[in-house]
Parts: C-alpha cells; structure tokens; sequence
C-alpha cells in the first residue's frame, strides 16, 4: 500500500494515525448472525462490508442491530456500511468500542443507539479535516480523491440529519502539549462527547443499556487516549455545515 492509499484510507490526527489495530482486526473482519444480531468484528473493510450485507439479506428473521467493534477504516467504505444502515433501519450498538469511520458514519446512522457503561466512542478527524500528511507529488491526485470523498460525507450527514463538524470539532481544541504526546503515542489519540452534545449535534436516539455511560471509569488505563470536549455556548446546529472544497 502506497503512502498516498494508506492517508486515504484511515482518518488520521494530526500527523497521528488510529491506534494499531489488535492481531485479530488486521486479519479479516467477523461478520455473522449471533442470538439476533448482526455482528461486524474488525476494521471496515469492502469485504466485511459485502459480506455483512449478504449475510443479512439471506437472513429469513432479519436482525434489528447491528453490533459493532470496530477501529475503523476507509471513508468510503464507512459511509458505504453507514448509508446501509439508515437503508435498513437498523439500531446500532457498540460492542466494546467504535472509533474514527466507525464513530463517524456508522455508530450516527443507527435508528437507536445502544451504549454500554464501558463502551468507547472515538472521534479524531473526516474528509473535511484541515491537516493530512501527503507528500508534494501526491497532492494534485490526494485534493482529487479528498474533495469526492467530502461531497459523499456532506451527503450522507445531510441525509441523518447530523450536523457534519461531528468529526472534526475537537481538532482544534487539542493544544501543543497534546500533539507532542499523541506524535510519542503517549497522549490523546482523538476525543469523544457527552451525550447531551452528542444529541445537540443531531445523534439522537442514544439508549444507555446499564443506565449509565462512564467507560473512563471502567477502562482507566485508556481514558489518557481520549480527550473530552464540550460544546460551546455559540454553537448552533448546522445541516451541510460544510459544503464546499473552500469550506472549513
């Protein structure tokens, strides 16, 4: 994979990438039907996608959640798997944790959303980030791919109703201390919100299955890695916040 394919494909802070991804998410994706519920295991991948869609569709009960872990993957493919979702209805919950194209596209097109006391969401950039790591003789073919992919991100946020500075709200709010921790891989990998934000933002529908969401408390050894960020008092809910390649 080529340095250019590699920015393309996962959402990055800074000049950061996601966390590695265990030995079981680099391999291929889970996928399957287990005790009414349609499970996607791994990094977003065209094939999971495609498998998860067919296993679906031979279902003869069809599955009401889907239940995801997932680190995440190729805008594309995300909003692809997040388009499908709003298609079919389907109420998403999140199996341990759920981060960039997952957070971004997936865990918001749920009909309902389910949260469980330690489940982790985690924002940290989208198609509409202000910073990428590219190389000069690939930027004329990167600005090419990135502005199709920000026409496909500004559609799919229109289309549920979620305000699209979801995924990049809290870029700015990182100081220089965190980026020097985050380049070491010792400080903040990207962010999260309380749910009262997360709802002003247009994800609504959150259900929390133990009545409470407080994953820091139950994964402390990870709560450095996410920053929490709240809105401020001038924030205003916006449809197609951004909308062209001049925009953010």
């Amino acid at each position: 994979m080529t340095r250019f394919s590699l920015v393309i494909s996962l959402l990055v802070f800074g000049c950061s990438t996601v966390p590695k991804p265990s030995n079981t998410e680099l391999g291929i994706a889970f996928t399957a039907i287990e005790n009414g519920f349609l499970i996607y295991k791994g990094v977003i991948t065209r094939d999971a996608n495609e498998r998860a869609f067919k296993t679906y569709n031979k279902a003869q009960i069809k599955p009401h959640t889907l239940l995801i872990s997932s680190s995440g993957g190729d805008i594309n493919l995300g909003i692809a798997l997040g388009n499908w979702v709003k298609e079919n209805e389907l109420n998403v919950e999140v199996k341990d944790f759920c981060a960039s194209s997952c957070a971004n596209y997936i865990f918001p097109a749920g009909r309902l959303k389910y949260l469980s006391k330690d489940s982790v969401l985690i924002w940290h950039g989208s198609a509409w980030q202000t910073h990428w790591d590219i190389d000069d003789g690939d930027k004329a073919r990167f600005q090419q791919s990135i502005q199709s992919m920000r026409v496909k991100e500004t559609e799919f946020f229109a289309k549920i109703l979620v305000d699209n500075i979801l995924p990049v709200y809290g870029q700015s709010k990182f100081n220089l201390w965190d980026k020097v921790l985050s380049w070491i891989g010792l400080g903040p990998i990207g962010f999260d919100y309380s749910i009262s934000d997360l709802e002003n933002l247009g994800v609504t529908g959150i259900n929390l299955k133990d009545n409470e969401w407080n994953w820091r408390a139950y994964k402390p050894n990870k709560k450095h890695l996410v920053r929490r960020f709240s809105l401020t008092d001038d924030y205003r809910f916006t449809i197609n916040r951004f909308v062209s390649k001049t925009d953010y």
